[in-house]
This record gives C-alpha cells, structure tokens and sequence, in this order.
C-alpha cells in the first residue's frame, strides 16, 4: 500500500465537495483525473469510499472513517510545512543561547531590545552560565551559538574573538591601593582577597596573572557569583579582581576599580558556534548584534 500525501488531498477535497466536478474544479484539476486517484485509493484500500449517484456524491462508512484520518494528518502536514515557512523567515520559533552572567547583565538588555523589534515572532532562551557549562550545552548542540571566552581546542566547535577584556582591582574608595592610578598583581597580596571559585573563567584568569607574577592566589574569601564578592569588598573585607565587563554589575558609588598590570591580562571574549550547523536567520542576527555589542563594550574603559 502506498497512499500519498497529494491523494489523500484529492480525497478530502472530493469528501467536502457535492460532486467530483466540484472537487475537482476547487483543485485546479480535471475531473478524470481526480476520478482516478478515487480510484486508485479505492484500488489500494480494497473499500468503496463514495456512493455515487447523477445528483449528489456521498461517503460510505469507510469512506467517513478514512475522511476524518486523511482530514487530520493532511491539516497537521500542512501545518508543520508553514510552521518551517515560517522560521524560514523569522515569523515563528526559538533562539537559545548559552552567556557568561557578565554578558547577559551587561550586553544581552539592549541586544535584544533590538533583536524583539526585528523577530517580534520569535522566543529567546538565554543561558547564563559559568564557562564551562556554556561550552557543554554548545558542543551538545543545545544552543545556537555560546558567548565565552576562549574554550579548549573542540573539533565540533569554532571561536570568533570580538573584545578583550581587561582585569581591574576592585577595592572601597577609602582603600590605600585606591589612591594609586593603576596597581600590580604583587601589590594585592598583601591584603585580603576574595576570589571567585575555580570553575570560573575569572578566577582562572587570575591564577594565570598571579602565576606570571610567581605569586599564588590565597584567598581569604572564595565565591561562586560576582555579586556575593563586590558585597564583601563593600563591607570592608577585602579585595578582588574583575574583569572590566563584569564592573557594569553593580554600583560603583562606595567602591573604587583600579587598572591591574604587571602583568596586564585579558580576558578574551568571543563567540562559539558549531562548525557544521548553519544557524537560522534570527540566530544570525542575534549573534552578529552580540558580537557588535561585545566588541563596542570591550573598548569601554570603567570610570574610576
């Protein structure tokens, strides 16, 4: 047996309709040949699916069956071909996206502002996560594209670097290293620092600055999120070290942000796709907005 998707469309024109002219008339066929794939459909199923009289074209009891079957699954074809239609051209459907927490405070807000102007139609999951939870759900495919820093060396995967982003000390207005114009890595020692945890592209970051200096961090204070240690630097206990993005975070109005040198390092900022996955159009603009965005934030310098 094998019934196609263009019969079972003849059939349930032919089933609506009084007569098969008039099926065939609303098709943009001739009647002989919707008569034949009647038949043919008749042939396959070995039913008769129409009582035929000169007057009027009436459904058998299977013919009845068969019409609400055919009806469902040729609505439901029809449907799923518009519902890609329509992604095709941005009307309908999803953007996931995996973003360090930095990025979706900062750059994401106006980013999609811009992106709902554009696909009103379209939904956006954002992921703000920690580095290498980003990179997982890109190398699983679970996201469109990811904004990290540089990952390791995947096959599957591509990085487009958009804005490096320098480190800064991040001290109270009132704190000795404040009054300097710039501090070096050595100089943080000596007092109480609170770092992020290790599975953080900022804590890394930093062991890779404290490392060139021959000095190891040794916190006073370790913590997940970027917010819980800027409220321990405002409550006096200590110090820490930020990347320049993550200082549009939070207020400024207590605290002061210091340039770290000595070594002077960078956080690099990009975008990872996946090599063979050719994005749709509203990915396409979200990324090409992030990026855009990215690049203009990371020549920003924090106001002191």
């Amino acid at each position: 047996m094998n019934i196609t998707l263009r019969q079972l469309q003849v059939f349930v024109a032919a089933s609506r309709a009084r007569s098969f002219s008039e099926a065939a008339d609303k098709l943009g066929i001739s009647q002989p040949s919707l008569s034949g794939t009647i038949s043919k459909i008749e042939t396959q199923l070995g039913l008769r699916l129409f009582d035929r009289t000169t007057r009027s074209l009436v459904l058998t009891a299977d013919g009845r069956d068969l019409a609400a079957t055919a009806d469902d699954l040729v609505r439901d074809f029809e449907a799923a071909l518009s519902g890609i239609a329509a992604r095709s051209v941005g009307k309908r459907g999803r953007v996931s996206i995996a973003v360090l927490p930095s990025v979706a405070a900062t750059v994401l807000p106006d980013v999609l502002g811009a992106f709902v102007k554009e696909y009103p139609g379209i939904d956006v999951s954002v992921h703000d996560l920690l580095q290498d939870r980003a990179v997982a759900m890109m190398r699983n495919g679970v996201v469109d594209f990811a904004v990290t820093t540089q990952a390791a060396d995947y096959p599957e995967l591509q990085f487009e670097e958009f804005g490096a982003d320098p480190f800064y000390l991040v001290c109270k207005r009132n704190h000795p290293l404040a009054r300097q114009k710039s501090v070096t890595w050595r100089e943080t020692v000596d007092y109480p620092f609170i770092a992020l945890s290790a599975t953080t592209s900022v804590r890394r970051f930093a062991d890779i600055a404290m490392g060139q200096s021959d000095l190891l961090i040794r916190p006073r204070y370790e913590v997940e999120q970027i917010p819980s240690a800027v409220a321990l630097v405002a409550a006096g206990l200590g110090i820490t070290a930020l990347p320049s993005l993550t200082l549009a975070m939070f207020s400024h109005r207590a605290l002061a942000m210091r340039p770290l040198v000595a070594p002077v390092v960078q956080r690099r900022l990009g975008v990872l796709t996946l090599k063979e996955r050719t994005p749709s159009a509203p990915a396409r603009f979200l990324l090409e907005r992030v990026s855009k965005t990215l690049a203009a934030a990371a020549m920003k310098t924090p106001a002191a």
